[in-house]
């Protein structure tokens, strides 16, 4: 049981909501972001980042995912790992509005997941900042061009690069509660009550 509050759990019900979103390609086109009307429509901010453009896209998804669950699970549990996947998936698609973008996939989250790791770790490890830089390195390579083979589409770069800011967003929300929006005031006025 121990393990599954390691990130397992979620990883699992992930990769099971994808397979099964996987499976269902008649509605692959509904739940695909497009920029124009993701807003409007609402679940594409998040439904996109869960299907895939086929089996290979897919696995390749899952594989990243079950990555960063098996070497940073100290990092995870698995309701902070579904929170995180949420918040990086709606920030990635907000960012995401200002271009003219089409897109499917987990590779932003995925790149989101990684650098908010790698940053944890490099703030207790220096030398970690070295794979921090690369990250952001590789990036910053495909958005000014350079794609390797498999990079499907102009927008790839794109999606990493606000998968990148959504690492930002994860670091800056970490152990943070909800009640800690409510300013001091409207807390003291509800207890009175």
């Amino acid at each position: 049981m121990e393990k599954l509050q390691h990130g397992v759990f979620a990883l699992i019900l992930a990769v099971i909501v994808m397979a099964v979103l996987q499976l269902m390609p008649q509605w692959h086109d509904a739940l695909t972001f497009h920029s124009e009307s993701a807003l409007s429509q609402g679940w594409p901010l998040i439904s996109a980042h869960f299907i895939h453009l086929d089996w290979t896209h897919a696995l390749f998804n899952y594989l990243a995912l079950a990555v960063i669950v098996a070497i940073w699970h100290r990092h995870l549990n698995s309701r902070w790992l579904l929170n995180a996947m949420l918040l990086s998936a709606v920030t990635i698609s907000l960012l995401l509005l200002f271009f003219e973008v089409q897109f499917v996939g987990l590779s932003g989250v995925i790149h989101g997941l990684l650098l908010y790791c790698l940053i944890r770790d490099a703030k207790q490890h220096r030398w970690m900042w070295l794979l921090v830089v690369v990250v952001l390195a590789k990036v910053v390579a495909e958005l000014l061009g350079w794609r390797p083979a498999h990079f499907v589409g102009d927008d790839v770069a794109l999606i990493h690069a606000a998968g990148l800011v959504s690492a930002l967003v994860l670091l800056k929300l970490e152990r943070r509660r909800l009640s800690d929006a409510v300013p001091e005031p409207l807390k003291n006025k509800n207890a009175e009550r």
